[in-house]
């Protein structure tokens, strides 16, 4: 089950409750008092779950199983506090609007409504709600059995690992029940840094309560890559390496050495390549007449490593498995055993339902006895989650929890189950609270493998509360999220599947034994309050999500690309206004690539929703103006709507709104006019301005609007830049100084002069804060720069298609692209000669892109390049001046760090200027593509010292042969020949190349015929190619695209 939130929650309330919003409306609706007694008791309890949630973490604590239920039971009471103040949270939009708008006959709407007769009558009923409320959570605070300290300070650190860690490595190593039951129990944790868990193994391994509790204590550093049987138990007896010892009598002194002992092995570092060496390897130990209650701790790198040694060792960690009346009567007592209602016990164990579907539960664990207790407290976990009044555990009851775990626990292989549930006890189990939330949503909601934006997935964290940061502190939830991210990421919870310029995880997934576990952990669905679903029809919802859809707080709805080619059709509007008037609750929704084609006016019901995604929906062309009855809503996300004209015009309802992306929204031509009333607004991922010859200049908002937007951060783009009959006396960025990317478009396609001296104007008041670390000017017309350029000093990336661009060295840049420069000839400094040698060079450059600047001969010199080179359509002047510059002693030699070179439509670069490169120094290079070199008619002789590379593609050449040195390249793993219509042979080299994973041919007409399965006389020059992609012949040599 989700372990129940309940401290971030009740902060949160606290700061609505006392916000000047809710007081103002408290008392238009005469519920000051009650309001002052509801925010009294969400205090009181403020000041017991703190340590309520510290015993439910504490795995000494006798009382945990009753807490968790109190705290189930609170955690529901204080949500419905929290719906409450959205409704607060509505009116105070409705009322801002009076204000904001000037218009006294809004405002005298609004009152003369809050206090008509019929609103009297309202007014009473929520004077009621909110005093059940009250009372209600009241009730919940005093009703329980067990002792709580009051302690008003929450706690959201995530920095107490070691001593967490250590409290749950110590219970697995003394807890007695596994102790009478398991020969040998397996507990493993994993961590990116292995040095940290050593030191925390290490202390385990010296406390003295192990030192007491076990008769023998070994440990093994795995720092052997070549390992094997011999050097596994050699370590672990602490031989030296010996050749000449024989196995049996390593064993027989491992096994004479364990024998009738309690031993303790800790195996430090063990990784994917040796897991399942080391469990093999251990036969002997775990086959050893040892006493019960022996552990091993095994510390490691990666998951797999975890599942694979787990697996090896399964079949031996137990001296016999337990027969099937054996395992049944253990499962029985940790289900049924454990609440002290033996009438509903007796009723259920006679039930037959139930008894089938737990012997099928108990079938899968095989008889191992860890399996069978763990499973079964997993099971008894659910039922007591819902057991609020204590009476639930009827039959009725007991069998939907049955089923549903069952359910469950029947999607997890076979051979993963007990690697599963040794990561529950090493990994999940010792998790802070939230980060158990924050993981499970995501298992909850997603499916597996589904890959998603980190981003994404901490703007969904905090407007479900999971964040909690103290009002004191000047790090955003944002900033916390990141953080708990961070946490689960570094203990493989999550693995990264993209990182931004920074380094920094953008997008993720959790790998699948990590998903399997989260789903078997957080239990039946009926337990949850975020579910998915994918469409099976376009117009109905899974009964599964209609039976819970009133407690739901969040909903995804799976895009399904196998019934939209079936149909035709996606989500549609009929299915949405079933979701909306089902899940009247909702705080999140989301709809993202659905095939939805419009939005029904119904959404402004929600008025709890926070968060709606409906991006990656092309077909959308507008958005109903009721969205902006959504007072609550915090993200709107519409990117990839590529056909969305416009935004909703009273889109300035919308006062909670902090996030909107409108990324790739091509069709948008225009920002809302009250857009700049959106102060709490931090993410604006565009700002398209409207081109007057094109619409009315009064719906839209100016350039000047973003001036009151002041809370902006991160990646900013400005699109339809080019209007100049505004007044561009105000510096309109400069004090954003938490944004960190900025993108200017300009856009003259209508007009049919350009004024370079208002161009230059307009780029002067868009100066932004001088810490910004990215720029792109694209379509820029002035003559020159703005002085601020020469300021940036924080710049790390900069790109530009303007012809000023040789003017500006900036030394610190990483990545720079020039691009459609056509009358760009050199860009250096005047005091420079035109030389190579005497050429200034970048710093820092890691990634440089030149396309269509066929002029461009000279620039400053690129020596240091890492990651990538793209010359397309351009001079080969300035590769040449690069890579045969002078080298000094003290440094690499020039372009020695490159990783990917791409050469492309140079049309004039013949085999004499490529021979005149010193090719060799490109030790590095894993990736060349030449591509529409319509002279080159043989591959350069110096390619051949280019033994580091991995992939090679030539692409749309005159190229004759492919010559035998290619069989230098040792490390290829993918050739691509297309468009080589002359290319008469493969060459025999290709066979000596085992690295060689795939071969692509595409319109190679000659080449074709001669790679013929079987039949073709190049066959067998490449049959050894596991993936081979030869397609027939289309045209020849064809156009540059």
């Amino acid at each position: 089950m989700a372990e129940p939130i309940v401290s971030t929650v009740v902060g949160n309330i606290i700061g609505r409750l006392s916000s000047e919003a809710v007081k103002k409306i408290g008392s238009l609706w005469g519920v000051n008092k009650e309001l002052e007694d509801l925010e009294k008791a969400i205090l009181s309890i403020k000041a017991l779950v703190v340590d309520a949630e510290k015993k439910l973490q504490d795995v000494h604590d006798n009382d945990r199983n009753q807490v968790r239920r109190w705290l189930k039971r609170l955690e529901d009471a204080i949500l419905g506090a929290d719906d409450l103040l959205d409704e607060f949270s509505s009116y105070e939009a409705e009322r801002q609007m009076g204000i904001m708008v000037d218009c006294k006959e809004v405002t005298k709407k609004i009152c003369t409504t809050f206090f008509s007769v019929s609103n009297k009558l309202l007014a009473g009923l929520r004077h009621e709600k909110i005093k059940s409320m009250h009372d209600r959570l009241v009730s919940i605070k005093d009703d329980r059995e067990f002792h709580l300290e009051e302690n008003n300070t929450i706690n959201v650190t995530l920095s107490d690992d070691e001593g967490r860690e250590k409290m749950a490595i110590m219970e697995c190593l003394l807890d007695p029940k596994i102790n009478e039951e398991n020969n040998v129990s397996v507990f493993a944790t994993i961590h990116y840094w292995s040095s940290d868990k050593n030191a925390l193994v290490r202390g385990v391994f010296d406390d003295e309560k192990v030192v007491n509790h076990f008769d023998l204590r070994m440990r093994f550093d795995i720092a052997d890559l070549n390992l094997n049987e011999r050097r596994v138990i050699g370590g672990i007896l602490k031989f030296d390496y010996d050749e000449s010892i024989e196995m049996d009598q390593l064993h027989k002194v491992l096994c004479e050495i364990i024998k009738g002992k309690r031993y303790l092995l800790v195996l430090n570092n063990i990784d994917k390549s040796n897991g399942e060496i080391c469990g093999k390897s251990l036969k002997s130990l775990l086959l050893g007449d040892c006493a019960n209650g022996s552990k091993i701790i095994v510390t490691s790198l990666g998951i797999k490593a975890v599942a694979d040694f787990v697996s090896a060792v399964e079949p031996y960690i137990y001296k016999r498995p337990l027969d099937p009346e054996e395992s049944w009567n253990l499962f029985k007592n940790v289900v049924f055993k454990n609440n002290g209602q033996e009438e509903q016990e007796e009723a259920m164990i006679n039930s037959s339902k139930i008894v089938e579907i737990g012997k099928s539960i108990v079938e899968r664990c095989r008889g191992n006895p860890f399996t069978i207790r763990t499973i079964g407290s997993m099971l008894l976990l659910d039922m007591e989650s819902e057991n609020k009044n204590n009476n639930n555990n009827n039959p009725a009851e007991a069998e939907y929890w049955f089923s549903s775990f069952l359910e469950n626990f029947s999607k997890i292989p076979q051979q993963n189950i007990n690697a599963l549930l040794v990561l529950k006890l090493g990994c999940y189990d010792i998790l802070p609270l939230a980060l158990k939330r924050c993981f499970l949503y995501y298992c909850r909601l997603f499916p597996k493998g589904f890959e998603i934006e980190s981003e994404t997935l901490i703007n969904l964290w905090v407007e479900q509360g999971f964040i909690y940061s103290d009002s004191s502190s000047e790090k955003s939830l944002e900033d916390a999220g990141y953080e708990h991210f961070e946490y689960l990421l570094q203990r493989y919870f999550f693995e990264f599947t993209k990182r931004d310029e920074y380094f920094r995880c953008s997008s993720f997934r959790v790998p699948d034994p990590m998903h399997e576990l989260g789903i078997l952990v957080s239990g039946a669905t009926r337990s949850t309050q975020w579910v998915s679903f994918e469409l099976v029809s376009s117009s109905k919802i899974p009964t599964s999500v209609a039976f819970q859809a009133k407690r739901l707080r969040a909903l995804s709805v799976l895009p399904n690309d196998q019934l939209r080619r079936k149909t035709e059709e996606g989500l549609n509007q009929s299915i949405c206004d079933k979701i909306i008037s089902n899940c009247k609750l909702v705080h999140l929704l989301v709809l993202h690539n659905s095939g939805m084609e419009m939005m029904p006016d119904s959404i402004g019901k929600l008025k709890h929703l926070k968060y709606l995604d409906i991006s990656g929906n092309p077909d959308i062309e507008a958005l109903p103006n009721s969205i902006a009855m959504l007072h609550c809503l915090i993200t709107l996300k519409l990117s990839s709507c590529y056909g969305l004209k416009e935004l909703p015009r009273d889109i300035k309802k919308l006062i909670s709104l902090k996030h909107i992306e409108i990324d790739w929204c091509y069709s948008l031509t225009h920002m809302p006019r009250g857009l700049d009333q959106l102060t709490q607004l931090e993410k604006l991922s565009e700002f398209v301005l409207l081109n007057y010859k094109k619409g009315n200049i009064g719906n839209s908002c100016s350039l000047k609007d973003l001036v009151k937007l002041k809370n902006l951060r991160g990646e900013l783009k400005i699109r339809s830049l080019g209007n100049l009959k505004e007044d561009y006396s105000d510096k309109i960025l400069k004090a954003k100084k938490h944004l960190t990317s900025l993108t200017l478009f300009w856009d003259f396609t209508t007009n049919v002069g350009v004024d370079n001296a208002a161009v230059e104007k307009q780029m002067e008041c868009l100066e932004p804060h001088p810490t910004i670390s990215e720029l792109a000017l694209m379509g820029y017309k002035g003559i020159k720069f703005s002085d601020w350029l020469s300021s940036l000093r924080n710049l790390t990336r900069r790109r530009h298609n303007t012809s000023s661009a040789g003017k500006y060295l900036l030394r610190s840049l990483v990545e720079i692209r020039l691009t459609e420069l056509p009358n760009l000839e050199g860009w250096w400094q005047k005091e420079h000669s035109t030389s190579s040698s005497s050429l200034p060079s970048f710093g820092r450059l890691d990634k440089l892109v030149i396309e269509d600047c066929p002029k461009l001969h000279s620039m400053p010199l690129y020596v240091n390049l890492r990651d990538y080179l793209v010359l397309d359509n351009t001079s080969f002047d300035t590769f040449q001046h690069t890579i045969n510059a002078p080298q000094s002693d003290s440094t690499l030699s020039p372009l020695y760090q490159l990783n990917t070179l791409c050469i492309i439509g140079i049309k004039k670069l013949d085999i004499t200027q490529c021979d005149n490169i010193t090719w060799e120094r490109l030790q590095r290079l894993r990736f060349l593509r030449l591509d529409y070199l319509p002279k080159l008619d043989k591959l350069p002789e110096g390619l051949q010292h280019l033994t580091a590379l991995g992939e090679l593609h030539i692409w749309r050449c005159n190229i004759k042969t492919l010559p035998e040195w290619i069989g230098n390249f040792k490390y290829l793993e993918k050739l691509g020949i297309s468009v080589c219509p002359y290319l008469n042979s493969l060459p025999q080299a290709l066979e000596s190349l085992h690295e060689l994973e795939t071969l692509e041919i595409d319109d190679c007409p000659i080449l074709f015929q001669r790679c013929q399965k079987e039949t073709g006389k190049d066959w067998d020059k490449i049959k050894h190619i596991p993936n081979m992609k030869i397609h027939r012949p289309q045209s020849s040599l064809s156009p540059r695209f």
